[in-house]
């Protein structure tokens, strides 16, 4: 499946269906585009993730830290983790993204491999992610090629094949079972409440007063981690946020650039319209009529 654009609920977690109830698997070929800014935004999800660069470069975020992918590099994303990606210095990027239920690796809750060597590894704020390389990344590109042919015991073959790269993990201590420290944990928490706040709140006016007191923290403290977290201010975020809730309008919606504005928390159309022009290169108006063809 071709996926750009992800829908994505106020708390940030993806609301696409990964696979089946039978084969809780799914994979994405996602194309990513600098000039009319098509990016994976900051979400998460329950399934565990992996990632190979088909081609470009890639910027990604994980939690509170950022790195960047080669074409062939590859990179495991744990349940929960906040994540976000977009292309680095071209403007053009293509990457697989293979979501998969833990469960599907176990077989089932109580079963030896469910509690020994899945959930010990995924639960409890784990290790967030494990950048991978040569064998592994490989074979990350192999599982989608078996998933876009489906020749017979396809289902079977990819089973296999994650279950070789999660042993490969676990036998290379890639992955650990020490917990983050309580203090992350906390942080990660309180981050995504206030990222919750503003994706809720992002039409009408907010001050840094009003989210900080959100999550019972100082205006200085609640802007540092932030930051920290998101790699940016909670205003800066806010102004993109905003921003690209305009551009799924323009995409989806015959609505007016005054009216798109407005319900999109900019006070006034000009000002709309200088950030938007700031951000893309490109006024509403011709950004709808390049990038948005019906």
């Amino acid at each position: 499946m071709v996926l750009t654009h992800i829908k994505i609920a106020k708390d940030l977690q993806e609301l696409t269906s990964h696979g089946t109830k039978a084969f809780p698997v799914a994979l994405y070929e996602t194309t990513m585009r600098l000039e009319s800014l098509d990016f994976l935004p900051l979400h998460w999800h329950k399934e565990i993730q992996f990632v190979y660069v088909k081609e470009g470069r890639i910027e990604y975020r994980v939690g509170g830290d950022v790195f960047i992918l080669e074409e062939g590099d590859g990179l495991f994303i744990n349940a929960l983790g906040l994540h976000e990606a977009k292309p680095y210095e071209i403007n053009l990027a293509r990457i697989y993204c293979l979501n998969v239920d833990p469960m599907l690796l176990g077989g089932h809750e109580g079963s030896v491999f469910t509690e020994k060597y899945v959930k010990p590894y995924i639960t409890g704020n784990r290790l967030p992610y494990v950048r991978l390389s040569g064998h592994l990344a490989q074979k990350v590109k192999e599982i989608a090629g078996i998933l876009q042919m489906q020749n017979d015991f396809y289902e079977l073959k990819v089973w296999r094949e994650l279950v070789a790269i999660w042993e490969a993990m676990l036998t290379q201590s890639m992955l650990t079972v020490e917990m983050l420290e309580p203090a992350k944990i906390v942080q990660h928490e309180r981050v995504k409440e206030m990222l919750d706040y503003l994706h809720v709140n992002y039409a009408e006016k907010i001050i840094l007063e009003q989210l900080a007191a959100h999550v019972y923290l100082s205006k200085e403290e609640c802007s540092r981690l932030f930051k920290k977290m998101v790699g940016m201010s909670p205003f800066s975020y806010l102004l993109q946020y905003r921003l690209r809730k305009s551009l799924q309008l323009l995409r989806d919606s015959e609505q007016s650039i005054t009216t798109i504005a407005s319900t999109t928390g900019f006070s006034t159309v000009s000002y709309f319209i200088e950030k938007f022009k700031d951000y893309t290169g490109f006024s509403p108006y011709v950004y709808r009529k390049r990038f948005c063809r019906r």
